[in-house]
């Protein structure tokens, strides 16, 4: 806390990094407040994708805390950082899925030079132009959006590697033995939609370079 005041955001992440991975699980509302501070001093550092993927886990472990207004204040309806337009929402969540699937195919997980960042890139914006383009995207609501962007299929270039099969993943609610739909209250207790909080879409950056 003090070097956050000293704007020392470099350091405080050092420390609250640090007990957040000695907290115990037995104190959930100790390791919610680490988490919280977590990404203030991500938010300061201008890294708000990691600053929200804090924020997700702080306000599960403590629904009433300061954690799930901010929360809430930072996140569209997919549960990604809330961009300048509704399109601009649509796009990232798009361009997560797309780019997700393709380096999970790869077995280091990263793109291995700007030429193939670049190539991927654009296949994926040249799609996403001609998905707008079709109208499908009007007036649906998020989670059908979201359901149209996961079964849309890109044949992405090789780069010499051979790309594993994409597999479906279904959201079931143990408890209930019943499959999720997206605007159905999470399972995990915290009263938000499924989609909006274990079901949110994590952005590139938090799946592959934290």
């Amino acid at each position: 806390m003090r070097a956050l005041a000293h704007h020392r955001p470099d350091l405080a992440l050092r420390r609250f990094r640090a007990a957040v991975a000695s907290c115990p699980a037995e104190s959930p509302e100790a390791l919610s407040r680490y988490l919280y501070w977590l990404a203030q001093s991500l938010l300061k550092l201008d890294q708000p994708e990691l600053a929200l993927k804090s924020l997700a886990s702080a306000q599960k472990l403590r629904p009433r805390g300061p954690a799930r207004a901010v929360y809430l204040q930072r996140i569209n309806d997919y549960g990604m950082c809330r961009r300048a337009s509704v399109e601009l929402d649509d796009f990232y969540a798009f361009y997560s899925l797309q780019a997700c699937a393709y380096l999970g195919s790869k077995p280091d997980r990263r793109f291995d030079s700007n030429t193939e960042k670049d190539a991927v890139t654009r296949l994926i914006a040249d799609a996403w132009r001609v998905l707008v383009g079709t109208g499908k995207l009007k007036k649906l609501p998020v989670a059908k959006k979201l359901k149209l962007f996961k079964a849309y299929t890109l044949a992405f270039p090789l780069f010499g590697l051979s790309q594993s099969r994409r597999c479906k993943t279904i959201a079931v609610d143990f408890r209930r033995n019943v499959a999720l739909k997206g605007d159905e209250r999470c399972f995990c207790g915290s009263g938000l939609p499924y989609i909006r909080c274990c079901g949110r879409t994590v952005s590139l950056r938090e799946s592959f370079f934290e």
